[in-house]
């Protein structure tokens, strides 16, 4: 008897028993490749356990409500994209007897906001495996709300999309295995809509290996600023938005490479080896950077105006 094709199911859900997801994997990579790590005064605000999904896990910030990291393993070898998107279903994280339920941001807010629900990790990024099934298992389960975070359309559909898509494809991701952590960068001056703190940046950290004999680790890492246009959105609602200390720019979106370094002193969060100058092929680079760029006037920052400006190597 042949077996049942299963469907594209992203906006539906597969599998309400969580106890199968073993979430991320340190050890997907030749070399090991940790969770990220706490400061110790973001451990005193991380009351909550890790969040494990099919190829990925995600920490929620108790207070904010959206993730101080998520974290995904990635096999171009094993993707299996099941076939197009319909419209999007989200749903809360109700294990553990709805313990997590009342720390996520779900579609009360949404509704009407002007904001967008945007994945922190991209919906096709889980979806891998050795069959259908639990391809479209991490698939659906990119649809919590413990994964969404609001955001700008132009920044939804078009610069944080273009940007994962392109270093997808420049670290060769069909055939490559990749982990790649993503989140929020919270600041006291994030402004408030409708009773919750909107995220005025987001950022990633990508990490891959070359050399088979000898794998070597390398890394990127970026951050996407929406600050003008979430105040434009708030602004157009008749919420006048809080101060924002990230600095002004031209534009209402802004996309950055920077250095591994730089995300740990501007999110409280250390990524371990992947610091290194010779582990993040940004920092690597320095010597053929620019003088100082205008955003917070340092060298640490490389103003990326399409996706092909990222360093990849």
């Amino acid at each position: 008897m042949a077996t049942k094709k299963i469907v594209p199911l992203s906006w539906e859900e597969l599998d309400p028993n969580y106890e199968n997801r073993v979430g991320y994997d340190a050890d997907f990579l030749p070399i090991r490749v940790p969770l990220p790590k706490l400061s110790e005064e973001l451990k005193t605000t991380a009351t909550l356990g890790v969040l494990p999904y099919e190829h990925f896990s995600v920490l929620l910030h108790p207070v904010r409500k959206f993730a101080f990291w998520t974290a995904v393993n990635i096999d171009g070898a094993s993707d299996r994209r099941l076939g197009t998107r319909a419209a999007d279903k989200w749903w809360t994280d109700d294990r553990d007897d709805k313990a997590f339920k009342p720390f996520q941001v779900t579609n009360a807010f949404y509704k009407n906001s002007g904001f967008e629900r945007g994945h922190l990790v991209r919906r096709l990024d889980p979806a891998w495996g050795v069959d259908d099934e639990e391809a479209a298992r991490g698939e659906a389960d990119s649809f919590h709300f413990s994964n969404c975070t609001p955001q700008v359309p132009k920044l939804n559909k078009q610069w944080w999309a273009k940007v994962e898509n392109h270093v997808l494809d420049t670290a060769n991701a069909n055939n490559q295995q990749i982990s790649v952590f993503s989140g929020c960068l919270f600041t006291k001056g994030d402004p408030k809509y409708k009773g919750v703190k909107i995220p005025l940046a987001y950022w990633k950290v990508v990490a891959w290996t070359v050399g088979k004999s000898k794998p070597k680790l390398r890394s990127l890492a970026f951050f996407i600023k929406q600050d003008e246009a979430v105040a434009e959105l708030i602004k157009a609602k008749g919420v006048q938005p809080l101060s924002v200390d990230l600095g002004t720019v031209p534009e209402p979106i802004q996309g950055y490479q920077t250095t591994v370094a730089e995300l740990e002193a501007k999110t409280g969060l250390t990524f371990g080896k992947l610091a290194g100058e010779d582990v993040d092929v940004y920092a690597a680079k320095r010597a053929t950077r620019l003088s100082p760029l205008t955003f917070n006037a340092v060298d640490t920052y490389r103003r990326l105006r399409r996706p092909s400006d990222l360093i990849t190597g």
